[in-house]
């Protein structure tokens, strides 16, 4: 005999079978109000279409106890349909029908468990027990709003009640019946009961509804939810709640928070595909459990994933965003607070390069939580030191940086880097070495193979510029790669190349010159200038130049014309200066 059984049931065959809870390791309510708002324009279009029907996807529910069941899938859509029927609850209870007070009554049954000859009004609904219990943190606001009554203005609850109240309250009164009808009456919903022995956890991961789609994040943490069945502990059933919904608070979107995942799992773990992260972080997870206690295993993981000090490094590294406490107490403690590479610099030169980020966020871990700050902050440094430096010489020596080729060796170290004990093992160069295809550790292979290069892309051009700029011996905290652009010494255009007379008889190849390293450099944004000018020829621009915030400009105009020769030697002079900047710490 078949355990699971479903049945396509109408909203209101559905929310009068009984009372509905939400599991304890469930989501808060989480539709944004482009979610509400995409359902009620379907809605309102099948309305218009005349459509006799509108399927809403599948739900699960689980029966806890007779007349009580658990929505394991599906709590956002019933929620916001109950949001819904409550925003025209509040329409009818005025009267101004006299059908009204028979679908004010409908409404009533739906949002509170009372027998079907029940007459009752909106505002005599504090005692009665609710359809839904939603979610511990959205229930104040969910029993506020069903019984009529005023709301705060904070959180994706609220949000939503707002977008449906500015949509009903637009209806006019035939409309707002006409609604109703169509959501009580036409929405059909697949509901799945799953017997409460049977493993609800497989059958969750197994369904697609219309709610919001479940995704690596979803899925693990609702993989590690099942591993506390003990239900009488609600102490610690909360807690972990608490703990994993803070991630995603804190963490503020879906990307970051998937991110966040991924950089976490990957240091514990060491890589994980991608297209394969929830399995595999499963998994890694249940392979790690071996004769361990399972529930206290992942209890602690748990503790350690959604530690504020991980959760706060994680921002910090992701947004290229420091704290200023922690920046200085990083600098101090390692002695390179007069450093001009340190680590704001390592953070803003790899914050393009999401591939570093296990690696990155594994080596500030080792500092965050060293009882002898002083010898791994020195050690964390020289590595992401490093790390900046193997990652800038890869970008500027290949057309195209290719994340491919490291993710896999860079997660693994991570997960390396968590293993090590000794501040004096804190070393990624051996590791930098096997990733060293193009064997650009090797000062002079990297600075022949940058010397002769044609830097296209704006970015890294900048980021090549503004690194060798910044260790030029000039103390300026003003100038930063924001406030400045990358310009062409020899203009791009081909329309202003008639006044540069040191390309005379080289028409044929002049545009091969344009984009080397040694015919570009910097200007201030807020520089000004009359372009035609400036570009007519070397002269007008040496003026510009010899006014310019960075030192690597100002030199050129030690060049009385400037000509091929000039751009190979300067390049030849960039590239060497390149190796040094994004040099190799010695031990």
């Amino acid at each position: 005999m078949t355990q699971i059984t479903s049945e396509v049931l109408l909203v209101k065959e559905l929310l009068t079978k009984g009372q509905f809870s939400v599991p304890w390791h469930q989501r808060y309510y989480d539709w944004t109000t482009e979610q509400v708002g995409e359902l009620i324009i379907d809605l309102k279009e099948s309305i218009e279409e005349g459509r006799s029907s509108y399927f809403l996807g599948s739900i699960m529910l689980v029966e806890s106890e007779e007349n009580v069941w658990q929505i394991n899938d599906g709590q956002q859509r019933l929620i916001t349909l109950s949001l819904l029927i409550a925003s025209l609850c509040r329409r009818f209870a005025t009267k101004r029908h006299k059908e009204d007070a028979i679908r004010e009554q409908l409404a009533l049954r739906l949002l509170f468990d009372l027998p079907e000859d029940t007459i009752t009004q909106l505002n005599d609904t504090s005692k009665d027990k609710q359809r839904i219990k939603p979610p511990r943190q959205d229930r104040t606001q969910f029993t506020q709003i069903i019984c009529g009554r005023d709301i705060g203005a904070n959180g994706k609850l609220t949000s939503a009640w707002r977008e449906i109240e500015t949509v009903i309250n637009t209806l006019n009164p035939k409309d707002g019946r006409d609604f109703f009808d169509f959501l009580t009456g036409k929405i059909e919903i697949g509901v799945l009961y799953v017997p409460e022995m049977e493993d609800a956890n497989s059958i969750f991961e197994a369904l697609n509804g219309r709610g919001k789609q479940l995704n690596d994040v979803d899925l693990i943490r609702n993989y590690m939810y099942s591993y506390f069945t003990d239900s009488s502990d609600k102490e610690k059933l909360n807690k972990i709640h608490d703990l994993l919904e803070s991630v995603l608070q804190n963490n503020r979107s879906q990307k970051r928070s998937h991110d966040y995942f991924r950089c976490y799992f990957q240091c514990r773990y060491g890589y994980l595909q991608k297209n394969r992260f929830y399995r595999e972080t499963r998994s890694k997870i249940r392979d790690s459990i071996k004769r361990q206690n399972p529930g206290k295993h992942v209890y602690d993981l748990i503790n350690d994933f959604a530690d504020p000090r991980h959760v706060e490094l994680f921002r910090m590294i992701a947004a290229s965003n420091l704290n200023q406490e922690f920046l200085s107490k990083f600098m101090k403690a390692s002695s390179t607070t007069r450093n001009k590479r340190n680590l704001k610099t390592f953070i803003s030169e790899l914050s393009g390069y999401k591939v570093a980020q296990p690696l990155v966020f594994a080596l500030l871990r080792k500092f965050i939580e060293a009882p002898k700050e002083r010898i791994v902050a020195k050690a964390v440094h020289r590595s992401l030191s490093d790390l900046a430096s193997f990652i800038i010489r890869v970008s500027f020596s290949s057309t195209k940086f290719e994340p491919s080729r490291f993710e896999s060796a860079f997660a693994n170290y991570a997960k390396e880097l968590g293993a090590v004990k000794s501040a004096e093992k804190i070393d990624l160069q051996p590791y930098l070495r096997d990733c060293d295809e193009h064997n650009v550790m090797s000062d002079a292979r990297f600075i022949s193979q940058i010397a002769d290069i044609e830097l296209k892309d704006t970015k890294r051009a900048r980021r090549f510029l503004f690194g060798i700029n910044a260790c030029q011996d000039r103390e300026d905290s003003a100038l930063n790669i924001q406030g400045c652009s990358v310009e062409h010494i020899l203009p791009k255009s081909s329309d202003h190349w008639k006044g540069w007379t040191g390309f005379a008889g080289t028409e044929s190849d002049i545009n091969n010159w344009v984009h080397r390293i040694g015919n570009l450099t910097l200007l201030g944004n807020s520089d000004n200038f009359a372009r035609n000018k400036f570009n007519a020829n070397f002269e007008a621009k040496k003026s510009v130049f010899a006014e310019s915030p960075f030192v690597i400009t100002r030199k050129i105009i030690s060049s009385s014309d400037w000509t091929p020769d000039n751009i190979k030697k300067r390049s030849q002079k960039l590239a060497r200066e390149a190796a040094h900047v994004w040099s190799f710490t010695t031990r």
